[in-house]
């Protein structure tokens, strides 16, 4: 009777450990979360020359905002479903030499910021400049928090692909932090930021695929009409 009591006291106390180790991870999960929006056909977008469309650094990120992006540039160049990346050097170049099309630039990144609408006209106009079909653009803002945050401040990443001429949004994940205090030191925002752009290029890269149907519908086709696969991405 006592080994009975005894294991089911051991039975309560691990219901117990378990059910406060789900709760600490709601709670720690509840502080990021992130959200996407996918196209459901993707094959038209593979393989087309992206331009990143270069942003202003985030408070007190200023320092490593060039190497942040330059890593960001990087991991996107080994994404086998995007074609030739038109780098942001290469846009700063372009902006930096003609001084109309920087305050066409401004206009468009804020108006996209703020409104989350692609200025198509503003759009046309970079579209002949850089020749790139679809635009990246990479959003870091600090906002104030609710009174539930663990601190004042949270950070939201937004990274959209655009279709240049229609202003569609292809491809969008919002990744959002609330910062505790002890991440609000210097060093902490620098690896907490590279760790959540990271974050957002990986769920870009693992969403930013053909599902297996539409490669499956591909084959249903005639040969003649049949994407190679090289040319889809995967």
């Amino acid at each position: 009777m006592r080994n009975d009591i005894s294991f089911l006291d051991s039975l309560k106390s691990v219901k117990n450990l378990i059910c406060k180790i789900i709760l600490l991870l709601f709670i720690l999960g509840s502080c990021k979360s992130i959200e996407t929006k996918i196209k459901p056909d993707l094959l038209p977008y593979m393989l087309k020359p992206v331009a990143l469309l270069p942003t202003k650094a985030p408070k007190n990120l200023e320092s490593v905002w060039p190497n942040l992006m330059y890593n960001f540039e990087k991991d996107l160049s080994k994404m086998a479903s995007l074609g030739k990346i038109k780098s942001i050097k290469e846009f700063n170049k372009k902006l930096s030499s003609n001084r109309k099309l920087r305050s066409a630039y401004k206009t468009y990144i804020d108006t996209l910021t703020l409104t989350g609408i692609s200025d198509k006209e503003i759009a046309l106009r970079l579209l002949d400049e850089f020749k790139s079909p679809h635009f990246l653009f990479l959003d870091f803002k600090s906002f104030p928090c609710t009174k539930e945050c663990p601190s004042d401040e949270q950070w939201v990443i937004r990274l959209k692909l655009i279709e240049v001429k229609t202003g569609e949004i292809i491809y969008r994940a919002r990744l959002s932090h609330q910062l505790d205090e002890d991440e609000k030191k210097l060093e902490s925002y620098q690896n907490l930021a590279e760790n959540m752009i990271s974050d957002i290029i990986e769920e870009f890269q693992e969403g930013f695929i053909i599902p297996w149907h539409r490669w499956r519908f591909e084959h249903m086709k005639k040969v003649s009409e049949i994407n190679l696969r090289s040319e889809m991405g995967i």
